[in-house]
């Protein structure tokens, strides 16, 4: 009968109603070649799916990216997604793993690491072991997939076998290379004196920007109106006069003063100025070779 023949016509192709031919809808779940023979409407109202599922790098054996052996990335690192759209059609797509600039404190290196990348699975990672210390110490290299985890495990266990040069207090990088874990003393002289010579160029530097910065001696007394006679002269009291010492320190430290001092916070804040390190990064505007879009994050800073 009409009916069973309408019954039997349920493969999705074409059905019966009575006496009439109605051609159905192919199953819209389906992608590639079932869809070429809709109406574009149709072709364009099927979503695209994801086919093959995201696997972890270290799960499919990757090996480690050259950006995640200088921070911490724990299990997150560059990775790919495939997916089709209409037509059949494959495109790969690459994924960066969510980093942020963290200042972490170490009890094992006795100082604060600062602006050190990590990843949400390198910070859950760290909770899982009982804290950074533990991360670096227990974590074994094949988890661990990071150059710079490395080197601060070398630097703890110099320090534990050489309690008194973790006294001093120096950054962990003093003591990255071999050399200079061999001679400590040196490198602590190479560090200080690397350190003091920055300071005077950065003093050097900012000077033009220093709102009380004194001119030249001979610029010191420009042409002014004499008092009126009879009036009482205010005496000035020139403190800074007393001595030379008193005078060049005096002078020097009104050298290293930066008209952006209360206007802006200390460059480990969020927001906060740092010279050279703005849009332009520090040379002539728009004259970088690799221009960068409007959306591009220079420092992308979350210090919570």
């Amino acid at each position: 009968s009409s009916l069973d023949r309408g019954r039997a016509g349920g493969d999705g192709t074409t059905q019966f109603i009575g006496d009439s031919q109605v051609t159905m809808p192919k199953n819209l779940s389906l992608f590639g070649s079932y869809l070429q023979n809709l109406s574009r409407k149709l072709q364009q109202g099927w979503k695209k799916r994801q086919i093959t599922r995201v696997v972890p790098p270290k799960a499919y054996g990757a090996l480690p990216s050259a950006s995640s052996q200088m921070s911490l990335w724990g299990d997150d690192d560059f990775n790919y997604r495939t997916k089709t759209i209409w037509d059949g059609r494959w495109k790969r797509h690459r994924k960066k793993p969510m980093t942020y600039k963290k200042d972490i404190h170490s009890d094992a290196l006795n100082t604060t690491i600062y602006n050190l990348k990590v990843t949400p699975s390198a910070l859950y990672n760290m909770d899982d072991a009982g804290g950074f210390d533990n991360y670096i110490l227990r974590t074994p290299p094949q988890e661990l997939r990071s150059a710079t985890g490395e080197k601060m495990r070398e630097v703890m266990y110099f320090y534990m076998k050489n309690p008194e040069v973790k006294a001093w207090g120096l950054p962990w990088k003093v003591f990255l290379r071999k050399r200079n874990r061999k001679d400590p003393a040196f490198a602590r002289y190479v560090h200080e004196a690397n350190k003091e010579a920055s300071g005077k160029a950065l003093a050097k530097q900012h000077a033009k920007f220093s709102p009380y910065y004194l001119p030249a001696q001979g610029f010191m007394h420009p042409a002014r109106q004499e008092f009126m006679e009879g009036s009482v002269q205010p005496e000035l009291n020139l403190w800074w006069r007393d001595s030379p010492a008193l005078t060049a320190a005096f002078r020097r430290r009104l050298g290293e003063a930066k008209s952006f001092e209360q206007a802006h916070p200390d460059h480990r804040e969020p927001s906060s100025f740092r010279y050279g390190e703005t849009f332009g990064g520090g040379g002539r505007n728009n004259r970088m070779i690799h221009k960068r879009e409007k959306t591009h994050r220079y420092r992308h800073l979350r210090p919570y």
